[in-house]
Order: C-alpha cells, then structure tokens, then sequence
C-alpha cells in the first residue's frame, strides 16, 4: 500500500457525554447555535433552546475534484472525430448526502464553544475553559489515503529481495559450507590473478602491435632490398594495423568469455522443486555438502 496526499484536511472531534453534559446544562445562555451543535444534541436525545437561533456551518467535508462532463461536452462540441459520448450518471456518487453514524464537530464548531466559553467566563455563570471539556473527547486526525501497489512492481521487488538474501546467505556460510568454496571471488589471491590476467592482456596487445610495426618497417627491407622511408613507414603501419585488429577480435572474445564464467550462476537456471509449490525465479540455495 502506497500512500497518497490528504484529500480531507480538516480535523474532527467526537463529543463525549462531559462535552454533551455541559451544553445541555447552558444551553439557556446560548444566543447561536451552530447546526452541527443542535443536530449532535438532537441525536444524543437533548433539546435546543427555542430562543437559540441555529446557524448553518460552512465547513464541510472535503471533495476531491470530479470532471464537469457537460462543461468537458460543450467545450469539445465542434471537434471532429470526437470519440463517442458516454450516458451521464444521473447523479455523482460525491453529491449524496454524507451518513455518518455521528455528527462530528469541526473547528468551526470549536472556535463557536472557546468564544462562548469566554463569554461566560466574563458573565461569572462558570469558569470552564476548553481544554477541560475537549480532554475527554476523541480527536480523528487527516490520514493519508492509500493505494494498492502494481502486482508486477511487487513481484519484481519481491524477486530482487530473494536474490539479495540468497547473496547475503552465500556470502556468510562461504566458509562453512564445502560446496561453496570453489567461488573465492572475495579473495585477494583471486583478485590479483585477475588484474595479473588483464595486465598481460594489455602488455601482450602492446609487443604484438610493436613487433608488427617492426616487421613492415626493418623485415621488409631488408628481406626486399633498399626501400624508400615513406614506404617502408606505409608498410609498418599496415601491418601492426591489422595485427590490432586481430589482438582486439582475440581480446574482446577473451573478456566475453571471462564475463560468461562469472555470471554463469546468476543465469543458471534453477533446479526442479521437489515438492509441490510454485517454482521461483530466483537460483536455490545449495544444501550443505556436510
């Protein structure tokens, strides 16, 4: 699961029976009321005061944004090769009326109770402040929303972290298990006779390339007779061109061949499980050879 931004960012509170106590016990004091106030009395089995005069909030619960299609219709109307239009629904899902197991109170409903609590306070009818009533109540935070994950994304990661935990494995019973230690790639002994391998790789491709040139430019002449130096210089360069070439084909195959050696167990395919489960694409651990 992936989590998303914060559609709905307000925060809600849920009246306890201290809060409900409270506005039942002054709710002769109340000049306003705000709807939610009077409907969560209501609910709750208390009466409003016909004195109150009930005040419709203006906080709602957020939406996200839909697409207008009528608007989207008309604004596309003398495009061509419009693709065919789809039957409206008669009503979104987002303009039904919210049923909520309870009426939850909002900021605004709050600011309205921390102002007629300073009034009162100032009138000597109690001496309640906001922290005292809302200490009881539950207090639901904006959350994140979240998303399932590809199946695919989760399968690869799911892959790759099997083959980590396979290398991390060999890595660590490398000196215990027998079967394990005809790889010594961490080894020093290992790593020097590989650059050894490629420095004599390199000085060999540099002495054929030289001696070639040595050939076209002293072997020539004096095989031949008295050549020009323009010519004999032409010949050289001829051949040690093309005994550079053939080094290189030499070379290159060598180094394929030497990546095949190394990353022929990460190819190599894994073994037919005995039992009856899904086989996996990661390579099996060896068992121990002891």
């Amino acid at each position: 699961m992936l989590k998303t931004t914060i559609a709905d960012t307000h925060v809600r509170l849920v009246a306890s029976q201290t809060l409900l106590d409270f506005l039942d016990k002054h709710k002769q004091h109340f000049p306003e009321v705000p709807e939610k106030v009077a409907r969560l009395m209501k609910e709750k089995g208390y009466t409003v005061p016909l004195t109150a005069k009930i005040v419709k909030g203006s906080q709602e619960y957020t939406k996200r944004p839909t697409i207008d299609h009528k608007l989207l219709n008309k604004l596309t109307a003398d495009v061509e090769d419009r693709p065919a239009e789809q039957p409206l629904p008669e009503k979104e899902e987002e303009e039904k009326p919210r049923k909520d197991k309870q009426t939850l109170l909002f900021i605004e409903e709050i600011s309205w109770l921390n102002d007629t609590l300073i009034k009162l306070r100032e009138q000597d009818v109690c001496e309640v402040f906001l922290h005292e009533l809302i200490q009881t109540c539950d207090l639901i935070l904006p959350q994140n929303e979240y998303t399932p994950r590809n199946p695919e994304l989760e399968a690869r990661c799911q892959k790759l972290r099997e083959e980590q935990q396979n290398r991390d494995y060999q890595k660590m019973t490398k000196n215990v298990d027998a079967g394990l230690k005809n790889y010594p790639e961490d080894t020093i002994s290992y790593q020097l006779k590989s650059l050894n391998k490629q420095i004599i790789a390199v000085v060999q491709f540099i002495f054929s390339v030289a001696a070639g040139f040595t050939f076209g430019f002293f072997g020539v002449n004096l095989m031949v007779g008295p050549l020009p130096f323009g010519f004999r210089l032409l010949l050289g360069v001829i051949v040690a061109l093309i005994i550079a070439l053939a080094e290189m084909y030499f070379l290159a195959k060598k180094l394929h061949e030497y990546d095949e050696v190394l990353d022929g167990p990460k190819r190599r395919k894994p073994a037919t499980p005995t039992k009856a489960t899904k086989p996996s694409d990661v390579e099996p651990l060896k068992p121990h050879a002891d």
